[in-house]
């Protein structure tokens, strides 16, 4: 029998098993479960969302708490320790509600499915970025829908909803969501701190070190809300890698992606490996990329080119039945990263990355189902200078950093009566160190040279601990995150300005969050949030030594006697499912308490003689964020689709209604695309609006922004199974615009002193090879 004549016959065959949905209460149903044998209950459990089995779930029978869990393919026996004439069962799983089933000893003898229904993300607002697949031809997966990987991860995350990014140059967009950047969004990737930056103009912030080719979605906690991760103020971004693959015996798979793009002269090749079997897995990856200089729309040139290599090796092992040990090292060389935007170009910034976790998921426990033991481990070693500037002429700048972060995370999952719940631990420890060094070639100066610390020998340790719940009662969904976290700081070099002051601090943070979610009907549900989320000042805003790190030109200040700024917002989340037609809608209103920003000191002067003064940071005040998020979705006849999406916030100083800087303005976009000749070409047309920015600080130098159109097309080909080919065109009619966070050009770059225009048209093609 062929492949899919089989397939054919086993779909028939599926729709004549009856379904039964796990409910918290479930009527006595005699016909539901199969007694292969005497004294044994079998069946199979799957998602009623998507009809995929669910692997792990824990069978109880109640009232003897005897437990089986389901294999890889969903699939239970339980033994019944004597014969009886009702048989009570308990269902669970992570990520599904529990439910339990009375049921008649008189069965049919047919097997049956017995469908969980999914819990939607309810401790947070989430937002999912899926990015890419990775399998064996077997598995029939298409290649990445998305085309021509980013230069870096954050370019990526300016696809979500009111998600956008600060441009500097060609590489390091550094993202921001909601009109909050830096510390107030807490990156993780895969649950765990990434790498935390080195440079003091975030040229390298920590998407930049994440290798977007290993991701396999991205989800955005939107809020103070996702506490399990880290101290969340603004957001939580999570990157999640690959799944290892279920192996039941030895194989061997990979995948390799090659494209390129004119105009930016953007080449990346990725390439990974996977082995292993039912005890073990490796994975094997690495990659090369890099850009030239760019020409905006109205020809003008942007320095902007890079190049950078990087791998990485993972392993895992199965010590025990459900045990698992797991290592990975990972090493990136970025080199000659040109930043039109600032003083100085980044000559090299060399990541070194260590993690290492223990994995338990008991099969007989009927409370825990998870839990897991982390460590890691990074460095990020840094330079920038001015050898490719016209200033050069003048003086020799060269600044060295170089940040060291740690840290160890424990967490236990498990699940109760009616819900589940999360405890964690973690410790986080960063250490900051990085020097100036200047010579004077010309002037009145001529000959000297003049040396200064970046960040004074900075550490800073973060200790937390959270708990938080789901319960599921009827057809409400009620949730709850409590975290603290004690936040330590201080400095080894005080710089001289800083020697007079107590420079330590510390600070016990409270943060806590509730939703509550439920069904409207049966196409739309409806979640309610409210949370606190408080952060501590990050080691720039306590202790950076005088450095030009705005947008304005001004030389920055930390300051020791900051204190902690919380964020206090509700979301309201609205989601409808018709069918063929999804809407979901996102209002938030946040009020924010000692929001910390960077003030004028008239009566300070500047280490540098360029910078027209000095700012340092305070507390400024409280502040009002307010938006929205909506998106809508339509299935098209014959396999075409649209969809559109909107997003805007509104931020304003309590005190005087002043707009608080950097908020990127209201924008929409709309998207359609379908397929044809059996699925093989997926043509895709795309249309982005961007209304001007009227509402900005001039303060921080900013100006009201122009509005925008962009269309973008592209075309994706299955050549044959797990190869596709896809070709486009971006920013199609070839417009000159910028958006609103993008940084101006240096006076030593372009004497103009424009904000770095995004690139004009470029045409693209890119092949990706599943094998």
């Amino acid at each position: 029998m062929s492949t899919l004549k089989f397939f054919i016959v086993l779909a028939a065959l599926c729709m004549l098993l009856p379904d039964i949905t796990l409910s918290d209460t479930c009527a006595e149903s005699p016909d539901l479960i199969n007694l292969y044998a005497e004294n044994e209950v079998s069946g199979t459990v799957r998602a009623s969302d998507t009809r995929e089995p669910i692997a792990g779930a824990h069978v109880t029978l109640m009232p003897e708490q005897r437990i089986t869990v389901t294999g890889s393919d969903g699939s239970f026996t339980i033994t019944l320790p004597a014969a009886r004439e009702e048989i009570h069962l308990r269902v669970s799983h992570i990520g599904f509600r529990t439910g339990t089933l009375h049921l008649s000893a008189d069965a049919l003898d047919a097997s049956v499915d017995i469908l969980l229904d999914p819990v939607a993300s309810t401790m947070s607002p989430l937002t999912v970025l899926a990015h890419r697949e990775m399998g064996t031809p077997g598995n029939e997966l298409d290649p990445e829908g998305s085309a021509l990987l980013p230069i870096d991860s954050g370019a990526f995350l300016r696809e979500a909803g009111n998600a956008s990014g600060i441009r500097r140059g060609g590489f390091g967009i550094d993202p921001v969501l909601r009109g909050l950047s830096g510390s107030r969004l807490n990156v993780r990737l895969d649950g765990l701190t990434t790498t935390a930056a080195a440079c003091p103009n975030r040229m390298d912030p920590p998407t930049s070190h994440i290798r977007l080719s290993d991701i396999e979605r991205v989800e955005i906690h939107r809020g103070p809300h996702a506490l399990e991760f880290g101290p969340a103020f603004g957001g939580t971004v999570n990157f999640v890698p690959h799944e290892t693959p279920v192996m039941t015996e030895f194989t061997m798979s990979g995948d390799l992606r090659a494209g390129y793009e004119s105009n930016t002269g953007h080449r990346k090749t990725d390439l990974r490996l996977r082995t292993g079997d039912e005890k073990w897995s490796l994975l094997l990856s690495g990659g090369l990329s890099g850009t030239d200089d760019y020409t905006a729309g109205n020809s003008t040139v942007v320095p902007a080119g890079f190049r950078s290599a990087d791998y990485g090796l993972e392993g895992s092992v199965h010590v025990a039945e459900n045990s698992r040990l797991s290592a990975g090292w990972s090493q990136s060389f970025i080199r000659d990263a040109d930043f039109p935007a600032l003083g100085m170009d980044m000559a090299q910034d060399d990541t070194y990355k260590l993690k290492s976790g223990f994995e338990w998921t008991p099969a007989r426990s009927d409370v825990f189902r998870e839990i897991k033991l982390n460590g890691y481990w990074s460095l990020v070693d840094h330079e920038m200078n001015n050898f490719d500037r016209s200033s050069f002429a003048d003086r020799s700048a060269v600044a060295l950093a170089e940040t060291e972060s740690a840290g160890f995370h424990a967490k236990a999952r498990g699940l109760f009566t009616n819900g589940t719940f999360t405890i964690a631990a973690g410790l986080d420890n960063q250490l900051v160190d990085g020097t100036r060094f200047v010579e004077f070639k010309t002037g009145m100066r001529a000959g000297q040279n003049m040396e200064y610390n970046l960040w004074q020998g900075a550490h800073v340790s973060n200790l937390g601990l959270y708990s938080g719940m789901e319960y599921f009662a009827g057809e409400w969904t009620l949730s709850a995150g409590l975290r603290a976290d004690y936040n330590m700081a201080d400095i080894d070099e005080p710089a001289p300005r800083f020697q007079d002051r107590d420079n330590s601090s510390g600070y016990l943070n409270l943060s806590i969050s509730g939703g509550i979610t439920r069904p409207l009907s049966s196409t739309t549900t409806a979640g309610f949030y409210i949370g606190r989320g408080v952060r501590s000042p990050d080691v720039t805003e306590r202790f950076i030594n005088f450095l030009t790190i705005g947008r304005d030109g001004y030389e920055y200040a930390g300051n020791p006697d900051l204190k902690p700024e919380a964020n206090n917002q509700a979301d309201f989340v609205l989601t409808s499912d018709f069918g063929r037609f999804r809407l979901e809608t996102n209002l938030f209103a946040s009020y924010m308490t000692d929001y910390i920003s960077a003030v004028f000191l008239p009566d300070v002067a500047p280490v540098g003689m360029m910078a027209p003064g000095v700012r340092e940071f305070r507390n400024r005040g409280n502040a009002w964020f307010t938006g929205f998020e909506l998106s809508a979705d339509i299935d098209l006849a014959n396999a075409w689709y649209a969809g559109f999406s909107s997003s805007y916030t509104y931020a304003a100083y309590a005190d005087d209604g002043s707009a608080v800087a950097e908020i990127p303005p209201f924008e929409a976009s709309i998207k359609t695309g379908g397929a044809f000749l059996a699925g093989k070409v997926m043509p895709e047309v795309s249309v982005r609006r961007v209304l001007p920015q009227t509402r900005f600080d001039s303060e921080f130098a900013e100006t009201r922004t122009p509005g925008f159109w962009l269309a973008d097309i592209q075309t994706r080909v299955l050549v044959q199974s797990g190869i596709s080919l896809t070709g486009g065109v971006r920013n199609l009619f070839d417009k000159t615009y910028y958006e609103h966070l993008n940084r101006r050009f240096n006076p030593g770059v372009n004497p103009s002193g424009n904000a770095l225009y995004e690139p004009g048209r470029r045409f693209f093609v890119e092949l990706s090879v599943l094998f």
